[in-house]
């Protein structure tokens, strides 16, 4: 059997402020800073916000391997916990995030929805562009245009957003 190089993590939101995540949040506050170079802190601190505890233990735990499941309320940075764990997870395996040539598929990014779909492409669109600039970014849904389609049938994107239907169609 070969050796497991990726992490399952299912996210899951709830509109209902009581839920909190499954990995422990010891409070809404921003965590404390890592070390001032950390390029997640970094990448943070230029848009004036502070990861919280939850991403950074979400961080953490995917850079060492482990999956899980992260539940938390809509808005509460969910996204960016498992956009920039799995960043963390790869820089862990050596998969460069800079360079020529785009690494192979390697985040697969299901959403119940199209909109969801479309809205969690943009959200991710801004860490990748900043802190994984040679990773391509990709979305199929019903929604895709046929050139863009071919262009996935020659080679997938490093981050591929789609829905369950569109899914089974790739």
């Amino acid at each position: 059997m070969g050796q497991r190089v990726g992490t399952g993590w299912i996210v899951a939101g709830r509109h209902n402020a009581g839920m909190v995540s499954s990995i422990r949040r010891e409070s809404a506050a921003p965590a404390a800073g890592g070390p001032p170079d950390d390029p997640f802190d970094v990448w943070f601190a230029a848009r004036g916000w502070q990861p919280f505890d939850f991403q950074r233990q979400v961080w953490a735990a995917m850079a060492a391997g482990r999956g899980g499941l992260l539940h938390a309320t809509t808005g509460a940075g969910k996204t960016y916990a498992v956009a920039l764990g799995a960043l963390a997870r790869a820089a862990a395996l050596g998969v460069l995030s800079t360079g020529k040539t785009a690494p192979p598929v390697g985040i697969l990014w299901i959403t119940p929805m199209r909109a969801l779909a479309a809205d969690s492409h943009r959200a991710l669109a801004a860490p990748l562009a900043d802190l994984a600039p040679a990773w391509t970014l990709g979305m199929r849904s019903g929604d895709t245009p046929s050139a863009e389609r071919a262009r996935q049938d020659r080679r997938l994107p490093t981050v591929l957003v789609s829905t369950p239907e569109s899914l089974t169609l790739l």
